[in-house]
């Protein structure tokens, strides 16, 4: 690719340009701030100033310097309390003030001077000053001045305790008054938001600009542009701005734009994944889920329903397919098939990835700190942690999934139309089997007559339904072999033949009879093979093989190697295939009866070897098959396809069967004169005769054996048809069974201590009549008594809007997790949120049409000066956008982007090599095949997620792994990311697509560039931009038209075709300032 120094050079001139032009206020210019990296979360530390007149509070003054210095050795966890005879607890009210040793307790109400915790917090021994020093503790620390004068003002004003403010019950207290009536415009969001700036100090920032203020809007609902077109009809309408701007929210809420960008904000609190992870991280077949909170997003389920059919649909009466689908929640998280892994561990650490995924999206609590002890500094025991795990702990579900895709629980996921042509083949089946029932029953006479008449008969080789593919091989014409259908096969040389066990045999020297056309099966398909066999010579050879040497052997077959046969059932060869081995020897130097039996479970169990109707004892070489068997060879006796040639073999009565035969028609295959030995019996019994009458109707009567045929043929018809729909996993409950768990000692699963039955911490409201199980837990978790997860919610959907939540710690709202930093907005918004049916659309629309959220996004002096990191919302939002959107940015604004809805994951442009670095032999995401032509250009949402290797795109531009849950991303700028941008297949080609449509469209270069700068900016570029970039055209023009070679490399980066009828090389010269453009600081910004 084409060496980026004239691109980097005009980059660094632009991003110069724009800083100048930001110093100097321009309003023609973007008013934009420097992009806000979430600073780490920090606790509300002892150094807010208490006005004067107004109370300390527990809650926001105090706790936090408590949390922060004494909760290690005085908090909950009884484990590490101290001292060790007479505990301390400074986080329960009546522990701080009981009496101690000398008579008094440590706090005295009102008396600061004569409390022990204030002598030992000012103390100047370092033996006994508390926090203890760091030099007699390592792991001391040095409480502040202005912390110590705190807590001497609190236990002077009454050491007032109160409970953590998260587990109060949210109130929707009335809407503060405020002296910017006419910017609050007595909105809730506002006028809370408007309070805290007076009383700080601040001024709101103006209103952004239309054009930038709609490009945040799309991106936040959306998480794509506008387009030029979407942006000037909303522009250029006369109506108000209000008006119109309300109106696009409404509409953007209905899109599937809308369901696929919030989905996938919830797929990372889902840690949703394509791939088990762990070891061998195969591929997982769950993607209907993921269509599943699409849908739920497109409709607007309301967040309560949503949560209860995620956490228990299955348990819901009359579950529906849909709501059993949303389960697949609890199935995301990864699990292992590793040899070795004990069932047990597993299962402990898959409740507790459970319990932790459901308390970071619901509870904002770090359960998995009381994983191994009581919690340090929130109000959740170990025994509470486990009993939280219990509600996870009564599944079916095995702790090692086999490195299969569809690892049950699970279920086949139809359209209704499938439903209906699905129930209609069940129908047609049951009713052709009770016909054929009938028609037996009246045909008793018949039989009987027949039986009679046997005196004299000539003897049968077999009683089964026809096979699929018969070769008697005891017939020749001309130089072929006639199968039982009258089919003429080829030999490579004219056939022997030799006396066989019942008639004439082939006998194959060197030679191979070549079977076309031969029946195919999938590696799911049951089916059967064999035939009766004579070696003299023993070798290594195919005997019955349909195997494609040429594609990693891929097929099945019948070997032979030494005095052992072996049968193969492959995919690829060695590692995605199935092999088993005779333990014991094969007749020599006389006939013997071989049948292969293969069930289609993808496992060696299900391959079996008859000898003589006897099924053998087999070793076990491969067992590892995932993929295609399928080939179009030709099926071929006596080699492989182009392999070498069985010295001697003579074979006769080659019959394959498109289901497993039963180890009874095995037998009665082995022993072809069973039937002879049944008739020739004085009397035989019920069952011996049952034997008679089956071979009568299964090879004698000629309307059972169609009826039979019949119901052969709808079988499988039915079976292809629900093969074609995809598999989900799911949750599914012992319904004989009650959940519980035991508590771990250290979180070791070896160490099982008391017994505990599932239940909710005793800090929150209780379940009550709940049952107490997953559906109680879902029921108990959308409780409007419970006071978290309505505030979680809306404080998560609050950070994806402003980068950071009104509580920073968007997963911790316990002890040491940040305070909010409007606590009676994020309360209004909770109450209101449950108050209007858990609706988003509501909340979304709450946040979106504020003052607040509509604010530019300037950062002036006293921005800087008082509030640094807007944690009191003084500007607009701007931080990067997420990888996804920057990824579907590039291509909808080149119109690349394919809008398909749903569907299986795709697998865009990447590196070759990533998936093969990190993968082990026998794994089937091995290898990274890209896909082509539309499943190139899908939304990000669609990409594969392989678990151990993100694609490396989105990896650098910090999507999460989603080994864990995610919610909340991290922000992080590195050279890398601009290397992905310039470089990277997907956005160089879409840079030229873009290029080549303002060719079309725009005659003149400034017209162009302005296009696309509105495609990316939403805004053209302003004269000094222009200078620079018509710089850059002119440098890589004249560069390309000396080095045509290197446009030519350019504009042919991707699949799609550039337009011959355009220059190249003004093409290749466009495509880098469309590139430039792409690289803005503002462009990759909201």
């Amino acid at each position: 690719m084409l060496k980026p120094t004239i691109f980097i050079c005009s980059i660094a001139c632009l991003a110069l340009v724009s800083c100048e032009k930001n110093k100097e206020k321009d309003d023609s210019q973007s008013t934009d701030s420097a992009p806000s990296q979430s600073p780490p979360p920090q606790q509300a530390n002892s150094t807010v100033n208490v006005k004067a007149g107004l109370p300390v509070s527990f809650n926001e003054h105090i706790q936090p310097i408590l949390s922060s210095y004494c909760y290690h050795c005085h908090g909950p966890d009884a484990g590490s309390r101290q001292p060790e005879k007479n505990p301390l607890r400074l986080d329960l009210e009546e522990d701080a003030f009981t009496a101690r040793e000398n008579g008094k307790p440590v706090i005295i109400k009102g008396k600061p001077d004569a409390s022990y915790l204030i002598e030992l917090l000012e103390s100047d021994d370092k033996e006994k000053v508390m926090p203890p020093h760091p030099d007699h503790n390592p792991h001391g620390k040095i409480m502040k001045p202005e912390e110590i004068t705190l807590i001497r003002r609190w236990i002077e004003e009454g050491a007032a305790f109160e409970d953590h403010w998260a587990y109060i019950a949210p109130e929707k207290q009335a809407l503060p008054e405020v002296d910017n009536k006419d910017w609050a415009r007595n909105h809730p969001i506002d006028s809370f938001v408007a309070a805290a700036f007076e009383k700080s100090g601040l001024q709101p920032s103006p209103q952004e600009k239309p054009a930038r203020l709609y490009r945040r809007l799309f991106f936040d609902l959306t998480g794509l542009p506008p387009t030029a077109e979407e942006l000037e009809n909303r522009l250029n309408d006369p109506r108000e701005f209000d008006t119109v701007y309300n109106e696009t929210v409404d509409q953007l809420l209905k899109t599937d734009a809308y369901a696929e960008h919030w989905a996938r904000h919830w797929l990372d609190v889902a840690r949703y994944a394509d791939t088990h992870g762990i070891h061998i991280d195969n591929y997982r077949s769950i993607w209907p889920y993921r269509d599943w909170v699409i849908k739920a997003f497109k409709k607007n389920m309301p967040f309560d329903q949503f949560t209860r059919e995620q956490m228990a649909g299955d348990m819901m009466p009359d579950a529906t397919l849909d709501q059993i689908i949303a389960t697949g929640f609890n199935r995301c998280l990864p699990t292992t098939g590793e040899g070795g892994a004990i069932a047990e561990e597993y299962n402990a650490i898959y409740a507790q990835d459970r319990t932790d995924t459901t308390a970071a999206a619901w509870l904002g609590l770090t359960t998995g700190c009381a994983a191994c002890h009581d919690h340090k500094f929130d109000a959740i025991s170990t025994k509470e942690n486990y009993q939280l795990t219990a509600f996870f702990r009564n599944t079916p579900m095995s702790a090692l999934d086999r490195n299969n895709a569809q690892h049950p629980p699970n279920v086949m996921v139809q359209t209704k139309e499938e439903q209906i042509t699905s129930a209609s083949l069940a129908q047609q089946i049951t009713h052709t089997e009770k016909t054929l029932a009938e028609h037996q029953k009246t045909s008793e006479p018949d039989f009987q007559q027949w039986l009679e008449t046997q005196q004299s008969r000539t003897p049968h080789t077999h009683s089964l339904p026809a096979p699929v593919l018969e070769l008697p091989l005891n017939q020749i014409q001309d130089k072929g072999i006639i199968d039982s259908s009258g089919i003429k096969h080829t030999t490579e040389k004219p056939v022997q033949w030799t006396d066989g066990p019942i008639a004439k045999a082939a006998h194959l020297q060197d030679n191979a009879i070549i079977v076309q056309p031969a029946p195919s099966f999938e590696s799911d398909q049951a089916f059967s093979y064999g035939a009766w066999l004579n070696l003299p010579n023993r070798g290594i050879a195919g005997l019955i093989a349909k195997i494609d040497i040429d594609h990693h052997n891929r097929g099945f077959d019948l070997w032979v190697n030494g005095n052992k046969l072996y049968a193969h059932i492959i995919s690829e060869f060695p590692d995605d295939s199935l092999k088993v081995i005779m333990k014991d020897a094969f007749p020599h130097k006389t006939w013997f009866h071989a049948m292969v039996t293969y069930d289609g479970s993808r496992k060696a169990s299900g391959l079996k070897i008859y000898i003589n109707g006897k099924s053998v004892k087999l070793g076990i070489i491969r067992d590892s098959l995932n993929g295609s068997i399928t080939n179009n060879t030709p099926l071929t006796i006596g080699r492989r396809h182009k392999a070498p040639h069985a010295r001697s073999m003579k074979v006769t009565g080659l019959q394959i069967y498109n289901r497993t035969l039963t180890p009874e028609e095995c037998l009665t295959l082995g022993k072809h004169s069973l039937i002879d030995q049944l008739m020739a019996l004085p009397s035989p019994d019920a069952q011996q005769l049952q034997k008679i009458r089956d071979h009568y109707f299964g090879t004698i009567d000629h309307q059972s054996i169609e009826l039979s045929q019949k119901i052969a043929t709808l079988k499988q018809k039915k079976k292809t048809h629900d093969s074609k729909a995809p598999v989900t996993l799911v949750m599914k409950e012992n319904v004989d069974k009650k959940p519980f768990a035991h508590i771990l000692s250290r979180g070791n699963y070896t160490e099982k201590l008391d017994q505990v039955f599932p239940d909710t911490p005793a800090s929150l409201p209780p379940m009550g009549d709940l049952p107490k199980n997953r559906l109680g837990l879902a029921q108990w978790l959308t409780m409007p008594e419970n006071p978290l997860p309505a505030r979680i919610t809306v404080n998560r959907y609050w950070y994806y809007l402003f980068g950071r939540g009104i509580v920073e710690t968007t997963g911790d709202f316990g002890v040491m997790g940040a305070r909010p930093s409007h606590p009676k907005l994020l309360d209004w918004l909770a109450v209101d949120f449950v108050e209007n049916n858990w609706d988003l659309h509501h909340l979304l629309r709450t946040i979106v049409t504020s003052s607040t959220y509509r604010q530019r996004s300037v950062i002036t002096d006293n921005h800087l000066k008082i509030d640094p990191e807007n944690i009191l919302l003084s500007r607009g939002p701007r931080y990067r956008l997420d990888a996804e959107q920057i990824r579907d940015l590039a291509l909808k604004a080149s119109q690349l982007l394919h809008h398909k809805v749903g569907g299986p994951s795709v697998k865009p442009y990447q590196p070759e090599g990533i998936w093969s670095a990190v993968a082990m032999p026998s794994s089937n995401t091995k290898k990274y095949q890209r896909d082509t032509g539309e499943s190139l250009y899908r939304r990000s949402l669609y990409t594969f997620w392989k678990r151990t290797a993100p694609h490396p795109a989105m990896d650098i531009l910090n999507a999460p792994v989603r080994e864990i849950s995610c919610v909340r991303r991290e922000l992080t700028n590195t050279p890398l990311q601009a290397f992905v941008l310039m470089n990277d297949p997907q956005f160089v080609e879409a840079s030229r697509r873009l290029a080549e449509r303002v060719m079309k469209e725009a005659k003149s270069p400034d017209a162009r560039i302005h296009a696309m700068a509105v495609a990316l900016l939403a805004r053209p570029m302003n004269n000094d931009e222009l200078i620079i970039v018509k710089r850059t055209f002119d440098r890589a023009k004249k560069k390309f038209t000396t080095t045509p070679e290197a446009a030519q490399k350019l504009i042919t980066v991707g699949e799609s075709k550039p337009d011959p009828h355009l220059s190249p090389t003004d093409l290749a010269a466009l495509t880098m300032v469309a590139n430039q453009i792409l690289n803005m600081d503002e462009t990759l910004n909201k």
